[in-house]
C-alpha cells in the first residue's frame, strides 16, 4: 500500500475514533483538568471543614488520633493520617466503615485541626463529596472495576487517536509553514480543521504522556510487568510486627521520630497505622528532589511494639525501573514539575474537548455540504417514449 492508501486508512481510523469515543476523551480530559487542583477546589467548597488558621506548632499525633477516634467511636481505626499540604490545611484521619452485609466498605474522612486537635468534620464519605465523586468519574465512570477497565482501554484508543492524528498532520519537506498556519479567512470547514490541527499538534506530546501514565494507573500490574522485562524492579516485601504478650505499641510520635532520624531532611506526608496485632507502622516521607510532591516516595516500616526498622524505601536508592514507575503518577497530574507542570496538564486536559467539538463540527459541515450538493445536482433526463 502506497502513502496515499495508508493516509486514507488512518484518516478513516482517526475519524471513527473521534466520532465514537471522542466524547469519552473529552470527559476524561475535563475531569482530569479539574483534579489537578482538587485540593484547592475542596478547600474552596468546604472552607470550614478543610482550612484552619495557622497558629504555632502542631499538637502531638497521639492527640490527633485520639480526637479522630472520639469523633467516630463507632468505627475502628483510623487506618491512616495524612498531613496538610499547606500551613492552613487540616490533618485527614481515614476510617473504613462496613456497608450492609455485602462485605463492601466505605472510606470515611475525619478532618482535624493540627494546631488544636479540634474535629472539623466527621462524616465525609469517599465517593459522596464533590471532589471524590469527580475522581471516581475520571477513574472509572462511577462503574468501579468495570469502568476502570473501560477507561484503561480508552487510554489505548487515545494513544492510537493522537498517533494517527500526528501521522495525518506530518508535513512534507518545505510545507512546514502551511502545516502550522491558521486560515482566518478560510471556509468554516477550513477554520475548524486548522483549529483542530493546531490544538492536536500543540498538545500531542503531553496527551501521549497523559494517556500512557493513565494506562499505568488503570493497569499497574500489566504495565509494571512490562517495565520489569526491560528494567530492574525489586519485589515488594511484606512486613509484620512481632507480637509480644503484655507489650504495648509504641506511640505514633515515637514512630515518626524514629523514621525522621533516618531521613532528617525529609517532610512527613502520611502515617499508616496498624489495625491488627501483627501489622506494622508505615511512615511516608518526601525527601528533597522527590517528584511526588503530595505524598512522597520514601517509606519506613516499623515494628509497632519495638520500633525496630523492618524496611526502608529510599527514593535515592530506587532502581531504574522503580524510578521510572515512580515518575508516572506525578507526570499524570503534573506535580512532577510543580505549579507550572500542573497548569500544563490542566490546559492539555481541555484539548480533547476542543478536538471533539471541532471534529464533530467538521463532520457535520461536510455532511451538510454534501447534502446541499446532491440537492442542487440536476435530475437525470428521462428518456422519451413514443
Amino acid at each position: 500500500m502506497n502513502r496515499s492508501g495508508w493516509k486514507k486508512l488512518w484518516l478513516r481510523v482517526h475519524w471513527w475514533l473521534g466520532l465514537s469515543v471522542g466524547f469519552v476523551f473529552a470527559l476524561s480530559g475535563v475531569t482530569g483538568s479539574a483534579l489537578v487542583f482538587y485540593q484547592g477546589i475542596d478547600e474552596w467548597l468546604n472552607p470550614e471543614r478543610r482550612t484552619v488558621v495557622h497558629s504555632g506548632p502542631y499538637r502531638s499525633f497521639e492527640e490527633m488520633v485520639a480526637a479522630a477516634r472520639a469523633a467516630r467511636p463507632d468505627l475502628s481505626g483510623p487506618y491512616g493520617l495524612f498531613m496538610p499540604q499547606e500551613h492552613s490545611g487540616v490533618v485527614e484521619a481515614w476510617f473504613k466503615a462496613p456497608v450492609g452485609e455485602s462485605g463492601h466498605v466505605q472510606d470515611i474522612e475525619v478532618t482535624v485541626n493540627p494546631y488544636t486537635t479540634k474535629v472539623l468534620s466527621r462524616d465525609r464519605i469517599w465517593g459522596e463529596t464533590f471532589v471524590s465523586l469527580l475522581y471516581e468519574l475520571h477513574k472509572g465512570w462511577l462503574l468501579e472495576e468495570t469502568g476502570e477497565t473501560l477507561v484503561g482501554m480508552c487510554g489505548l484508543l487515545l494513544l492510537l487517536s493522537v498517533g494517527t492524528g500526528l501521522y495525518l498532520w506530518w508535513p512534507k519537506a518545505g510545507r512546514y509553514r502551511q502545516a502550522i498556519g491558521f486560515s482566518s479567512n478560510g471556509s468554516p470547514i477550513r477554520r475548524c480543521y486548522d483549529l483542530h490541527k493546531l490544538s492536536g499538534v500543540a498538545g500531542s506530546l503531553v496527551l501521549l504522556a497523559l494517556a500512557f501514565t493513565g494506562l499505568y494507573l488503570e493497569f499497574p500490574d500489566y504495565v509494571g510487568a512490562l517495565v520489569k522485562m526491560v528494567f530492574p524492579v525489586s519485589e515488594e516485601a511484606v512486613f509484620h510486627s512481632t507480637v509480644s504478650p503484655g507489650v504495648r505499641p509504641i506511640t505514633v510520635d515515637h514512630a515518626v521520630a524514629l523514621a525522621e532520624k533516618l531521613f532528617p531532611a525529609a517532610e512527613l506526608k502520611w502515617i499508616g497505622l496498624p489495625q491488627h496485632g501483627n501489622d506494622v507502622v508505615q511512615i511516608g516521607l518526601r525527601q528533597p528532589g522527590e517528584v511526588r510532591r503530595t505524598s512522597g516516595e520514601s517509606i519506613v516500616w516499623l515494628d509497632q511494639y519495638s520500633g525496630v526498622v523492618l524496611g526502608v524505601r529510599d527514593w535515592r536508592l530506587l532502581t531504574s525501573g522503580e524510578t521510572f514507575l515512580a515518575w508516572l503518577f506525578p507526570l499524570h497530574n503534573g506535580e512532577a514539575f510543580g505549579l507550572i507542570g500542573r497548569w500544563i496538564v490542566f490546559v492539555t486536559g481541555c484539548i480533547p474537548s476542543v478536538l471533539y467539538v471541532t471534529g464533530l463540527r467538521m463532520w457535520w459541515l461536510k455532511r451538510q455540504t454534501k447534502k446541499v450538493s446532491q440537492e442542487r445536482r440536476p435530475a437525470p433526463a428521462t428518456a422519451a417514449h413514443g
